[in-house]
């Protein structure tokens, strides 16, 4: 073998042994955000990337759009309510997926999955959802997770607490809720990060109505993750079980607070929440900004990708988000993402 034959040989080798860049678990995002669907390859897949009939049929039900709720009579359910609303098809079906279910217990599924409900409780803890079939595995697009207790806690859920009741938003519904002034973050008392650790969000967890279509999720209906308490917390930093049915309101369409306006986080985030931006992101203090722009201009859109610096990494506003205009000057526009104003190129945006 030619020295020059063995040279190439370990260098694919050391090609081959260099560990791979690690792949994004959950996305970065902080709260919702204006998402523009139009490039999205997933979004016409209404089973998603679904590899079987259960799947498939589940990942239908979760890519339902959002409806006009004013022409229909909207049951308004407390957690009580709802357990009692699909406690006798769980009593039938424990441990059962939708291959599994006898005819008249498919024919008591799809009359629930058709209702559209509303439930009322409060949100102790939200986070962005890992990627999933339903979304073709996309990191960027993704359901929201967001635990529903019928009594607030003070910290995040942990053994011998109570099993809340799951609610989704997904990227179909998203960017409405957030153009109805829907944040999280104003919302939850705790948002869980991509390290799966919890951050306050300052306040308490704030009572809430949720209104969206009811859905089977039997890809969850085991003892691992059903039951009244929670009893263990796996090394993953997820607690067990983490749920009090297999039953949720997913899609969730519309998120009304309760008690009054939503504390508002932007006006004093947390140091933990409040996202740390670049220098060349960041406004001075002493920064001489130009008057703000007509009244007209409430809302900038991005036209390009652009990064900015959040607590643990980097993230980046898409093409389409769209986010409060703050101030402009020749070359920037300053905007408020998650309670911070950061600044952005002029030209990545429709003002320049």
């Amino acid at each position: 073998m030619s020295r020059r034959t063995l040279a190439l040989l370990w260098l694919i080798l050391a090609v081959c042994a260099m560990p791979a860049k690690a792949q994004r678990r959950i996305s970065d995002d902080r709260d919702l955000k204006e998402i523009d669907l139009t490039g999205w390859d997933c979004l016409h897949k209404m089973e998603g990337s679904a590899n079987n009939p259960d799947s498939a049929e589940r990942n239908r039900g979760k890519n339902r759009s959002a409806i006009d709720l004013s022409r229909l009579t909207v049951p308004n359910l407390d957690t009580a309510g709802f357990l009692k609303l699909v406690a006798g098809f769980d009593l039938q079906t424990k441990g059962k997926r939708r291959k599994d279910l006898s005819p008249p217990q498919r024919t008591q599924l799809d009359a629930l999955e058709k209702q559209v409900v509303s439930l009322t409780g409060y949100l102790v803890l939200a986070y962005a959802g890992p990627p999933e079939s339903t979304n073709c595995g996309s990191v960027d697009f993704h359901d929201w997770h967001l635990e529903i207790f019928e009594q607030p806690l003070d910290h995040p859920p942990q053994i011998g607490d109570p099993t809340p009741i799951i609610c989704e938003t997904t990227p179909r519904t998203q960017s409405a809720l957030y153009r109805d002034n829907i944040r999280l973050v104003n919302l939850a008392a705790f948002m869980r990060r991509p390290d799966m650790e919890h951050e306050p969000t300052g306040h308490k967890a704030q009572k809430i109505r949720l209104t969206g279509y009811l859905l089977w999720d039997d890809d969850h209906n085991g003892t691992a993750d059903i039951g009244t308490r929670i009893a263990s917390v796996s090394k993953n930093k997820y607690h067990h079980p983490w749920r009090s049915t297999a039953w949720e309101i997913h899609p969730v369409i519309k998120i009304e607070p309760l008690e009054g306006p939503a504390p508002s986080v932007s006006q004093a985030p947390p140091a933990s929440l409040a996202p740390p931006v670049s220098a060349s992101t960041t406004v001075p203090p002493s920064a001489t900004l130009s008057a703000p722009a007509p009244a007209a201009q409430k809302i900038v859109t991005i036209l390009e990708p652009v990064t900015i610096k959040i607590p643990y990494g980097e993230t980046v506003l898409p093409r389409g988000m769209k986010l409060e205009f703050v101030a402009r000057d020749a070359q920037s526009v300053t905007v408020q993402y998650m309670g911070a104003p950061v600044r952005i190129p002029l030209q990545s945006t429709d003002l320049g």
